[in-house]
């Protein structure tokens, strides 16, 4: 019986060694990772108080030290700006200038066209008025005197067509030149003849075969001349 009760008391003594021996190793293998993990943790605190201090010893030497090393910089700041503001007013003022140069062109080149755009279709309607200046100055007195009544009708209503016709060239700002006794002029005068004269001095215009037209100033045709030069003397004496 006693045997029994010793063997029975020996195996619960192993056992619980067993199970103290067990529970001793899983704490052991529990433990190694929190005791890691809080290693880890200490160790990246230990090294984000460098990283601060390094922020704040920057911030330092960022701020200045002292007023008026702060009221250097605001002045260097407030002098860029200014420059930065002189430069932006005149390259403004360039594009205002610019803006108003291209306004004023092209006013110019509309007013231009307002009044030059019927250029080509005046030279045309001159060549008529030359047609009918021709034929109205053709007519002499005593060919209307010995003419018909419907000839001499005629010669009346070309006449009142010439005379409407040099209104209309007046309304729209074409002109005659009326270049008789006029100084030669390159610009306005193309040379058709020379006719020797007394009367007249030498480079006047004495005689015109087309008459000249401007257009608001602006020549329209040259005028083809007789231009006067010295007589000869046999001339003179005659």
């Amino acid at each position: 019986m006693a045997a029994t009760y010793l063997s029975v008391m020996r195996s619960s003594c192993e056992k619980a060694v067993m199970w103290v021996s067990r529970r001793r190793g899983f704490l052991t293998l529990c433990g190694n990772p929190i005791q890691h993990q809080t290693e880890e943790n200490q160790d990246s605190v230990d090294s984000a108080k460098p990283r601060k201090c390094t922020a704040e010893n920057a911030m330092q030497h960022k701020m200045p030290s002292n007023p008026c090393a702060s009221q250097k910089m605001l002045q260097l700041q407030m002098n860029e700006l200014a420059k930065e503001h002189q430069t932006l007013q005149e390259n403004y003022k360039k594009v205002v200038a610019r803006v108003e140069d291209d306004n004023r062109r092209i006013r110019k080149c509309v007013e231009d066209a307002r009044l030059y755009g019927i250029q080509s279709f005046c030279k045309d309607v001159v060549a008529v008025a030359d047609i009918l200046e021709k034929t109205t100055k053709g007519v002499t007195r005593e060919d209307l005197a010995n003419s018909n009544p419907t000839l001499k009708n005629l010669y009346e209503g070309l006449c009142l067509i010439d005379e409407k016709l040099c209104k209309i060239f007046s309304k729209h700002g074409l002109e005659k030149m009326n270049s008789i006794g006029v100084k030669y002029n390159s610009a306005e005068h193309e040379i058709v003849l020379r006719v020797p004269s007394v009367e007249a001095s030498p480079g006047t215009v004495v005689k015109i075969m087309k008459e000249g037209y401007k257009l608001h100033g602006r020549i329209l045709r040259t005028a083809q001349v007789g231009l006067a030069i010295e007589a000869q003397p046999h001339f003179k004496e005659r």
